[in-house]
């Protein structure tokens, strides 16, 4: 278990009350740590004499209405608890980017000390504004999570957020930093290239939210219970709210609340949603599969019937006017008919083209006769009038 041993704040806060270089310091003011481990000193400083002593257990913090009390409770949050919807109050998601100026890359690391061993462990995050301009687009808010154990090269106040930065203060309380600001590549280039030189530092650096939440688990920092802090700070009053429990499934689900992984919820819940908006819709559902089912049967009939209409009029008509479909396909009920014969109902006559009249009197219709060779009559001449030729004359 780990209490909280020294905050430090360096470059955020809103426009009117920053933190250029601040550093809540509670440490050595309470019991004796039971079982110390050994530790090694930072360069230039005096060995400890004596066990370590643990953090302390309290501290009270008095300021007037607007004074910053919120605004230090939502930065602190902010490291334990990763996301917008996680921040304090819930009432603005985008509260925390207004804490941050377009130069602004802002820092709070939280120092933990260990209540048995007095081993620390330094949480922390860095974030700034895409292109140093600040932006409404949540998009262009870089933010990240960063972790080490203090040791000989990188501690609380060596940490690297300024491009000069002495290994220790020379006064106590005062800032460490200084030369111009580093961006958070920049820093996150120095103390990645610290924990290179010195690999018990165990440096860790994370950008997604789940995943530092593990992280915070495998240090030892449960942030669930952070969680439930949250929760209790909300608001004026919310602490008794939080517990003020007045029926069964009250308690139901603040019990569930606190040994229920909700990631693992999470997806139950999606899929009863999505079942009970199913069974509110089903009375409409129900009735949009009858009529579907009763369209198909309908239309099914409909296309029997076309069917047995063309086969009829297929046999009425007689080969000759069976169906001729194209070779390509045609789809039933579009094929196309051969010409109908000459004399079949329904068909017009065809009409003669008259050939040109002759001029004069002889001129009728034309004739129906054969063209016999000239000279040659189509059949033998009547006999003369008069009487007839004596017997014997040719």
């Amino acid at each position: 278990m780990y209490e909280l041993s020294r905050v430090r704040l360096y470059s955020i806060g809103p426009a009117g009350a920053r933190y250029a270089d601040t550093v809540l310091d509670l440490r050595g003011v309470g019991a004796p740590v039971p079982d110390p481990a050994p530790t090694q000193a930072e360069f230039f400083e005096e060995e400890p004499v004596g066990p370590p002593r643990r953090p302390a257990p309290a501290g009270v913090l008095f300021l007037e209405n607007g004074g910053g009390k919120s605004v230090l409770l939502k930065l602190i949050f902010s490291v334990m608890l990763p996301g917008h919807r996680n921040t304090l109050g819930g009432a603005s998601s985008g509260v925390l980017r207004k804490f941050l100026l377009a130069d602004d890359c802002g820092h709070v690391a939280l120092e933990w000390q260990h209540t048995l061993t007095g081993e620390l462990v330094v949480v922390g995050k860095a974030s700034e504004w895409r292109g140093r301009q600040v932006s409404n687009d949540p998009r262009k808010f870089a933010e990240a999570w960063y972790s080490f154990r203090p040791g000989p090269g990188l501690s609380l106040d060596s940490l690297p957020v300024a491009e000069s930065t002495p290994v220790r203060p020379p006064v106590e309380g005062a800032s460490g930093a200084r030369g111009r600001r580093r961006t958070m590549k920049g820093f996150r280039d120095a103390i990645t290239e610290a924990g290179k030189a010195y690999p018990h530092l165990e440096v860790y650096w994370e950008e997604i939210h789940d995943r530092w939440n593990e992280h915070l688990g495998d240090l030892g920092l449960d942030p669930e219970l952070f969680r439930y802090q949250r929760e209790m700070n909300a608001d004026e009053g919310e602490a008794a709210g939080l517990f003020a429990v007045k029926k069964d499934s009250d308690f139901t689900d603040l019990l569930l609340r606190a040994v229920t992984d909700t990631r693992d919820t999470d997806g139950l819940a999606d899929l009863v949603s999505g079942f009970g908006g199913k069974l509110g819709r089903r009375a409409e559902l129900i009735a949009e599969r009858d009529f579907t089912a009763g369209s198909a049967d309908l239309l099914g009939r409909i296309v029997e019937a076309a069917g047995a209409r063309a086969r009829a009029r297929d046999i009425h008509l007689g080969p000759s006017a069976a169906p001729v479909r194209s070779r390509a396909g045609c789809p039933p009920g579009r094929e196309r008919s051969a010409p109908a014969p000459p004399n079949s109902p329904g068909r017009s006559p065809p009409q003669r083209t008259p050939s040109p009249r002759r001029s004069g009197p002889a001129a009728t219709a034309p004739s129906s006769r054969p063209n016999w060779p000239t000279g040659t009559p189509p059949w033998p001449s009547p006999p003369l009038s008069g009487p007839p030729p004596p017997s014997g004359a040719n």
